[in-house]
């Protein structure tokens, strides 16, 4: 009767207080992924929403390839998704780039639903203690007042928070002194060589040089063999 369909429909729309089953499903719903072009057509962000990814900081981690993802569930889930080539974690997005023969209609949504899955279930995009080991067994600092301490801390305070917005990183590989030449480490939307990699080497080569004139230019370095290419 009436009473006993209202009293069923308080039942089905009552806030759920334990984290049950049903808890659970509807947690996972709930779990939104927004995605962001970035200037490399072959790279998206993806933001999982209210999710840190690697938490606060400037710290990124990059995989080239599903046979380094030991380190990370989240990067190792992603790569499951045909057509991916790269996955870059940052603080509090993804980037995912993806092979050029592939196309994002097929891609992204497959990508999306992965995040959108991994964080409802509560996992952690890296295994506890890696970013902490990685920070330990980094290079060491340079001596302060030193040119590349100049470059590092212009890198970490200009460079990299605003390269990240557009879902790519620059990491500082070596500075050449006797010609003036800083080598850079391109990842994500930055790596490969688009048009927006060589707009990044020009912006930084103009911020470098009105900062600290040793620097007369930038170059990429590629990962497979660690040698400079100019454009």
């Amino acid at each position: 009767s009436g009473d006993r369909h209202s009293q069923l429909m308080a039942f089905l729309l009552r806030p759920i207080r334990k984290s049950g089953v049903v808890g659970r499903a509807i947690q996972r719903r709930a779990v939104s992924v927004m995605s962001e072009p970035t200037p490399n057509p072959d790279s998206l962000m993806f933001h999982p929403n209210n999710r840190s990814v690697l938490g606060g900081g400037t710290m990124t981690k990059k995989f080239s390839n599903k046979y380094e993802t030991d380190d990370s569930p989240l990067a190792a889930a992603i790569f499951k998704v045909r057509g991916v080539s790269e996955v870059m974690l940052g603080s509090n997005h993804v980037t995912v780039t993806k092979k050029q023969t592939m196309d994002w209609e097929l891609i992204q949504p497959n990508v999306e639903l992965v995040i959108s899955q991994f964080y409802a279930a509560g996992l952690k995009a890296v295994r506890d203690g890696v970013m902490e080991r990685e920070a330990a067994t980094s290079r060491p600092a340079p001596v302060e007042g030193s040119t590349e301490a100049l470059i590092l801390e212009l890198l970490e305070e200009r460079v990299r928070p605003f390269v990240q917005q557009d879902g790519g990183d620059v990491e500082f590989d070596h500075f050449d002194s006797a010609d003036g030449t800083l080598y850079l480490r391109m990842h994500g939307a930055c790596s490969g060589c688009p048009k927006s990699s060589v707009t990044l080497q020009h912006g930084i080569k103009n911020l470098m040089e009105h900062y600290i004139p040793e620097v007369k230019n930038v170059l990429p370095v590629e990962e497979e063999d660690g040698t400079p290419h100019p454009h």
